[in-house]
């Protein structure tokens, strides 16, 4: 009896069935991503931008303003954000480079004070995207979204 069970079991847990993740192609994501409220303008934000599934893909990933996410979640939340003029903040990095053995990298939003507090009273939204020619972004994960009240 106690053979007759390890045979089964051998046969119903066959190589077939078990699913190979070795060949999923990359997909790239920020980690922080969604809507952020950002109530410190004096202080950096370092986001992780993060290369899933095959780990053996080299690829380049660009960031862009991308305003219809803000659109979006102006209309989705009856608000009325509008773009930070880009001269209100920089970015360390606008593109990024993942070679086969790298796997995640930092870029950092720098906020120029001086310039947002030129602004009239408003509220504001910087627009974050992941565009890549080579490589998959993740569309759920693949943006970050800055509201800022002034």
């Amino acid at each position: 009896m106690l053979f007759l069970a390890a045979a089964l079991c051998t046969l119903s847990c066959s190589k077939s069935d078990y699913v190979v993740y070795e060949n999923i192609p990359a997909a790239f994501y920020i980690s922080e991503s969604g809507v952020v409220a950002v109530d410190d303008l004096q202080t950096d934000l370092t986001f992780t931008v993060v290369k899933g599934g095959d780990a053996h893909y080299t690829a380049q990933v660009s960031l862009v303003e991308d305003t219809r996410l803000i659109v979006k979640h102006n209309i989705s939340n009856d608000l009325n954000y509008i773009p930070l003029p880009a001269e209100c903040y920089s970015l360390s990095e606008s593109s990024l480079s993942f070679e086969e053995d790298l796997d995640r990298q930092q870029f950092t939003i720098t906020f120029a004070q001086e310039q947002i507090d030129a602004l009239e009273k408003g509220n504001y939204a910087v627009a974050l995207a992941l565009e890549s020619d080579n490589a998959v972004v993740n569309s759920e994960k693949g943006y970050v979204l800055l509201l800022i009240e002034k």
